[in-house]
């Protein structure tokens, strides 16, 4: 009489079993599906890469309508990646991104304003930067009228400046191309056979200005072998703590830009000048 009650025992048993075992497969089912999808939705963030050095010479920088001489060394445009602002981001991108040392998460209306879309964002980019060539070309020729009063730059103007440079675009790129026009023009050798960066907005009277991702670029610089670097001394406060690999020098004026560039030509310095900040 017995038996019955402990078979139905053990069948009750083993019915709670298999009933706890499907309940727990689906809730771990369920807990999964609920922590990845986080994950695979987008979020509202801008990713920025290190992007590369684009050399200057002899494709990039070019004059039509005056006089240029060889240059012996390399120039680089330096850039960085950004998640255009219609980009949908995911979560993952977000923590890989997080995992990476060169890469950089911002919320995104750090990066782009409200409604902004690609296409307004790359027209913004394409007028910053011709705006940028201008100011460039007319720093420079305000610097040969003190440093090189005998060269006519009466002929280059706007028109005949020629930069080649696709899928680029902002403000950056401005003393770099006012230090590329000041190699090509001048009569002396301003390079000597190493390989410059600089990043940094500038205006027509010669003043740098500060820009966005110069760590980024710092990365750039060095993957392209830069020997010397020059950036806005505004941008000092987001220098990080050690550079190596290369020198880096913080100016205010194109003028000091040219200064340390023709100065610096024997130095194997390797660190930061111009930054108060840094103790440098």
């Amino acid at each position: 009489m017995h038996r019955p009650r402990i078979s139905s025992l053990r069948t009750l048993g083993s019915r709670n079993r298999v009933g706890f075992s499907r309940t727990s497969r689906f809730s771990r089912i369920a807990l999964s599906l609920f922590l990845m999808a986080p994950l695979l939705i987008p979020v509202n963030f801008v990713l920025i890469n290190p992007g590369e050095g684009t050399p200057l010479f002899p494709k990039m920088l070019k004059t039509t309508s005056s006089q240029t001489y060889p240059v012996d060394g390399q120039m680089f445009l330096l850039s960085i990646w950004v998640t255009n602002p219609e980009t949908a981001v995911l979560g993952f991108q977000v923590l890989r991104c997080w995992a990476e040392p060169t890469c950089v998460v911002n919320p995104r209306k750090v990066i782009y304003p409200k409604q902004t879309n690609d296409d307004e964002e790359l027209a913004l980019g394409a007028k910053e930067m011709k705006q940028s060539q201008s100011s460039a070309l007319a720093s420079t020729k305000q610097l040969f009228a003190k440093k090189y009063p005998d060269v006519d730059l009466r002929g280059v103007t706007d028109n005949s400046l020629k930069v080649s440079l696709k899928n680029t675009g902002g403000p950056s790129g401005g003393l770099i191309f006012a230090l590329g026009l000041t190699e090509l023009l001048s009569p002396e050798n301003l390079l000597n056979g190493r390989k410059i960066a600089a990043t940094g907005t500038i205006s027509k009277s010669g003043k740098v200005g500060p820009i966005g991702g110069v760590q980024e670029k710092i990365v750039a610089a060095r993957f392209a072998g830069v020997q010397l670097l020059f950036i806005a001394r505004e941008n000092c406060d987001e220098l990080p703590a050690e550079v190596t690999g290369l020198k880096v020098i913080a100016v205010s004026t194109l003028e000091e830009a040219y200064l340390a560039l023709k100065n610096s030509g024997n130095s194997n310095y390797r660190g930061v000048q111009g930054c108060t900040n840094l103790s440098a």
